[in-house]
């Protein structure tokens, strides 16, 4: 027990000590007492850098520019609006939304026999006051999020203006529907400035702003003077107050033209929309020369077109000010060049000294102060971008297939490892070892959707995607092979192993450059993780980890050097695997820190000949909180606020919200994983890996029970990687995954193995 004790203290000890990952350089947003904000939906980065829209390209070459990712947008909607966009804009959070909720009106529009106005007093039993614009639609959109999210704040955004003595004004619509079929409104930019009770103190969301246009969508298009006019009135009232100013501006052209895109002809939707950037691209101009010299200018395109049926790209974001160069950078992504609309709200609370709530989910955005040339940093976002989406078009062909056929072998190796004594020794065995190198090649995948990207790093069409990945995986598994046939079966399950191990192991020191987006890892363009390791890698890492060392220690169980690597070299190899994951500097899951360590502690603490017993637990548990805490005083003091992860701000969310904000991540975290239970392809195959031990632990021929006394040591690493999963599954919001893939390497390297070593009723080997 002594040495235990002693043991585990090196390891937190050695912990502790873990070299620190400086931060890259980057320049933190100034102070600016005005922030504009430009909604441009539906531009990309070719349009900006293509000549229909010189002002704007003008801007994105003096200033920092990135990628923004939407996709929050679309967590409670299939078909993502800029309403939706806006609200989670505003709020920071996921917002759901409610199509029959009415729209934001400028006070003194018509509504329902009365003005605007009149109509906000009947539905919030309360005066509009002196504010210019009014969402009336705020009651429905707080229960929609009421029953949808758990602590969505829409309006956060300026409500925090307002708290902090400032005015927000909105200006622009995007109405459609003027002369062909009724009218619809939708009217982003009040949806952004407003406060939690709706209220937009200055600016115009009305026709008013609109003019006729014979040849628009719609017969109507923005009419860019009336903008300058609502413009500066709001920049001059803004400035004779005492406290910041948020201004959000809505060009409108874009949107009428996508809307519109359906009831012409092709050639006639390219120009409608040509012709939308131009005018956007006017609006732009006109804010440039009319905002203040020291405000910050916010050019975003909250909402992407669909190519298809493919998935959603980035959106371009160009951020202009004294502080802002180069590329934009965020704590949320660690990806330099991609953000979040998550971040926009913080970022610009920042900008204009105001903290952020604790509601707020998003980071706050800063820049690298590259000099280099917009051509060159337009190319790179643009190259993450084509590379995440050619992964996300044949993600789920990829990972559906691999669960299909990882299921169906071990179907058909059950049938098989029951029928063997009543077949034909050359035909079984030719079925017997196309089933077990099969087997071996799924085992492969997982490090090959990794180590393919040392070849092509980006790829940026989804046929070299699926080509890089079967001809690593086909590399891959020609060395298993040659390794099983020099050295048996065994030592080559257990190199698969300790190869996927290392490959990621090295990966999340260097940065994790080859887990930008990957088959069995997280998506940039989902945006549930951008950095460190998400829960499939994590799975992969320890599941490939436990089984390959203990394959390896039963391969060389006779050597004399192998108690001694039992003793000291697998607690490190598991610490090792669990801080590379958890630390905040590395792979950023600090539930693995749980789960993590609970596999690889029964697996040393058995193959030494220790039991499980309750002291071992309550000093597992112990230790467990003790490399939490670590975690945490790293992410909170030594990394600062550029640098925190999820870990920081559940305890900063707890210090400003008490137990109550702890819950409501622990909430947040137990509804995913239900989603994702629901949802997840991956319970299809944790289900068949859990009928196939169960059945094989069941059926009284032995084949199993032979196979777990000629591979002890594996048979320990089965038990600790149950056990682990289990852990895993209650403590991580996506936690199939976790028992999923840990089993994955269980449940094929017990197949392999039996199906290698299987014998006809005569006992020769098949």
């Amino acid at each position: 027990m002594r040495r235990t004790v002693k043991v585990l203290a090196m390891l937190l000890v050695a912990l502790m000590l873990l070299p620190v990952v400086g931060a890259s350089a980057k320049t933190a947003p100034g102070s600016s007492g005005v922030v504009v904000m430009v909604l441009v939906p539906y531009v990309t980065w070719d349009d900006i850098v293509g000549g229909a829209m010189p002002e704007t390209k003008d801007l994105a070459s003096a200033f920092a520019v990135g990628d923004l990712n939407t996709r929050a947008s679309s967590r409670f909607t299939n078909n993502v609006t800029q309403v939706h966009a806006a609200l989670t804009l505003s709020a920071s959070s996921p917002s759901a939304s409610d199509v029959g909720a009415p729209a934001a009106y400028s006070v003194t529009e018509h509504y329902e026999g009365g003005s605007a106005a009149d109509a906000y007093d009947r539905i919030m039993g309360r005066n509009a006051g002196d504010s210019a614009v009014v969402f009336l639609g705020i009651p429905r959109i707080e229960r929609a999020n009421g029953s949808q999210t758990l602590d969505t704040e829409v309006g956060a955004l300026g409500q925090a203006v307002h708290d902090a003595g400032g005015m927000t004004a909105a200006i622009g619509n995007s109405d459609y529907g003027y002369e062909v079929r009724e009218t619809w409104q939708s009217r982003p930019s009040a949806l952004v400035a407003m406060d939690r009770a709706g209220l937009v103190d200055l600016g115009d969301v009305s026709a008013r702003l609109l003019m006729s246009d014979a040849d628009a969508p719609y017969g109507v298009s923005t009419d860019v003077e009336a903008m300058r006019s609502a413009f500066v009135d709001a920049v001059r009232v803004i400035g004779t107050g005492d406290g910041p100013g948020l201004i959000v501006v809505d060009p409108g052209d874009a949107e009428r033209a996508r809307r519109f895109a359906t009831d012409v002809a092709d050639v006639v939707a390219v120009e409608h929309r040509i012709r939308a950037n131009k005018k956007t691209d006017q609006i732009v101009a006109m804010v440039r020369s009319s905002m203040p010299s020291n405000a910050t200018l916010v050019v975003l395109s909250p909402v992407q077109q669909t190519p298809g049926s493919g998935p959603v790209g980035f959106g371009p974001i160009i951020v202009s000010g004294p502080d802002w160069r180069g590329v934009i950078t965020t704590s949320s992504t660690h990806r330099t060049g991609i953000t979040t609309e998550l971040d926009v709200a913080p970022t610009v609370l920042a900008t204009l000294g105001i903290e952020r709530p604790v509601a707020m989910l998003g980071n706050t955005m800063a820049s690298n102060g590259s000099r280099a040339s917009l051509e060159e940093r337009v190319a790179e976002l643009q190259s993450l971008g084509a590379t995440a989406v050619a992964v996300d078009t044949v993600r789920l062909l990829v990972t559906n297939t691999y669960i299909a056929l990882t299921i169906a072998l071990l179907l058909v190796g059950t049938v098989f490892m029951l029928r063997i004594k009543h077949r034909h020794l050359t035909w079984a065995g030719r079925a017997l070892a196309f089933l077990r190198n099969g087997l071996l090649f799924m085992l492969c995948v997982p490090v090959a959707s990794t180590l393919m990207y040392l070849i092509v790093p980006r790829p940026d069409s989804s046929a070299l995607v699926l080509l890089l990945l079967l001809g690593v995986s086909a590399v891959l598994w020609f060395g298993a092979m040659l390794i099983a046939r020099r050295f048996g079966p065994g030592l080559a399950a257990g190199g698969v192993g300790l190869l996927t191990a290392f490959v990621l192991i090295v990966d999340q020191l260097f940065g994790a450059p080859l887990s930008f987006s990957g088959l069995f890892s997280y998506s940039p363009l989902w945006g549930a993780r951008y950095y460190g390791i998400g829960n499939e890698g994590a799975s992969i890492l320890v599941g490939g980890g436990l089984v390959g060392v203990a394959l390896l220690f039963d391969h060389f169980r006779d050597a004399r050097w192998i108690a001694g690597v039992k003793r000291w070299v697998l607690p490190l190899f598991g610490l090792l695997i669990v801080a590379i994951s958890a630390a905040p500097f590395w792979g950023a899951n600090v539930g693995v820190a749980a789960w993590g360590f609970v596999a690889f502690g029964i697996a040393w603490l058995q193959m030494n000949g220790h039991r499980v017993t309750w002291k071992m637990a309550i000093l597992g548990a112990i230790s467990i909180a003790l490399i939490v805490g670590v975690f945490s005083v790293y992410d909170l003091s030594v990394a600062g606020e550029g640098g925190q992860t999820h870990l920081a701000r559940a305890w900063q969310s707890a210090e400003v919200g008490g137990a109550q904000a702890l819950w409501t991540i622990v909430a947040r975290k137990a509804e995913t994983n239900m989603r994702v239970l629901r949802a997840s392809n991956w319970s299809y195959l944790l289900f068949a890996i859990l009928g196939f031990l169960a059945y094989m632990r069941w059926r009284p021929h032995g084949d199993f029970a032979d196979a777990l006394k000629r591979y002890p040591n594996f048979a320990i690493g089965m038990t600790a990687a149950l056990w682990g999963s289990l852990v895993g599954y209650f403590t991580e919001d996506s936690g199939i995954v976790i028992p999923a893939l840990v089993m994955l390497y269980v449940a094929g390297g017990i197949l392999y193995l039996m199906l290698t070593d299987a014998r006809t009723e005569s006992g020769e080997v098949v």
